[in-house]
Protein backbone atom coordinates (compact mmCIF):
# COMPACT_ATOMS: atom_id res chain seq x y z
CA UNK A 1 0.00 0.00 0.00
CA UNK A 2 1.40 3.47 -0.96
CA UNK A 3 1.52 6.24 2.15
CA UNK A 4 -1.36 8.08 0.30
CA UNK A 5 -3.31 5.16 0.95
CA UNK A 6 -2.27 4.75 4.42
CA UNK A 7 -2.97 7.76 5.55
CA UNK A 8 -6.53 8.12 3.53
CA UNK A 9 -6.99 4.90 5.72
CA UNK A 10 -5.88 6.08 9.19
CA UNK A 11 -7.92 9.29 8.70
CA UNK A 12 -11.19 7.78 7.83
CA UNK A 13 -10.73 5.87 10.91
CA UNK A 14 -10.05 9.10 12.65
CA UNK A 15 -12.49 11.05 11.10
CA UNK A 16 -15.27 8.30 12.06
CA UNK A 17 -14.55 8.50 15.72
CA UNK A 18 -14.79 12.33 15.59
CA UNK A 19 -18.10 11.70 13.89
CA UNK A 20 -19.52 9.50 16.53
CA UNK A 21 -18.68 12.57 19.07
CA UNK A 22 -15.05 11.17 20.62
CA UNK A 23 -12.95 13.46 21.45
CA UNK A 24 -8.90 12.97 21.93
CA UNK A 25 -7.81 12.59 25.56
CA UNK A 26 -4.15 11.73 24.80
CA UNK A 27 -1.29 11.60 22.20
CA UNK A 28 1.62 9.04 23.53
CA UNK A 29 4.38 8.71 20.53
CA UNK A 30 6.52 5.28 20.34
CA UNK A 31 8.60 3.74 18.12
CA UNK A 32 6.21 2.17 15.97
CA UNK A 33 3.83 5.03 15.35
CA UNK A 34 1.43 7.24 17.39
CA UNK A 35 -0.84 5.75 19.98
CA UNK A 36 -3.76 8.11 19.70
CA UNK A 37 -6.54 8.01 22.96
CA UNK A 38 -10.20 8.49 22.57
CA UNK A 39 -12.95 8.89 24.79
CA UNK A 40 -16.95 9.94 24.15
CA UNK A 41 -18.30 12.97 25.01
CA UNK A 42 -20.65 12.36 28.17
CA UNK A 43 -19.57 8.77 28.46
CA UNK A 44 -16.43 8.71 29.80
CA UNK A 45 -16.60 5.04 30.03
CA UNK A 46 -16.45 4.47 26.04
CA UNK A 47 -12.55 4.67 25.07
CA UNK A 48 -11.36 3.81 22.23
CA UNK A 49 -7.13 3.54 21.09
CA UNK A 50 -5.59 3.65 17.60
CA UNK A 51 -2.46 3.50 16.83
CA UNK A 52 -1.12 6.30 13.77
CA UNK A 53 1.91 4.80 11.77
CA UNK A 54 1.94 7.44 8.66
CA UNK A 55 3.48 10.55 9.63
CA UNK A 56 0.94 12.48 7.95
CA UNK A 57 -2.33 10.90 9.82
CA UNK A 58 -0.15 12.21 12.57
CA UNK A 59 0.32 15.67 11.46
CA UNK A 60 -3.66 15.62 10.91
CA UNK A 61 -4.57 14.33 14.59
CA UNK A 62 -2.42 17.08 15.76
CA UNK A 63 -4.19 19.46 14.03
CA UNK A 64 -7.62 18.27 15.17
CA UNK A 65 -5.91 18.25 19.03
CA UNK A 66 -4.91 22.13 18.25
CA UNK A 67 -8.83 22.37 16.90
CA UNK A 68 -10.46 20.64 20.02
CA UNK A 69 -12.00 18.10 18.48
Amino acid sequence: MSNYEDFIKEKQVIDELVKQNYVIKNIQGTLEGDVVKFEKLGNTAARKSIRLTNPDSRKYVTTLLIKGK
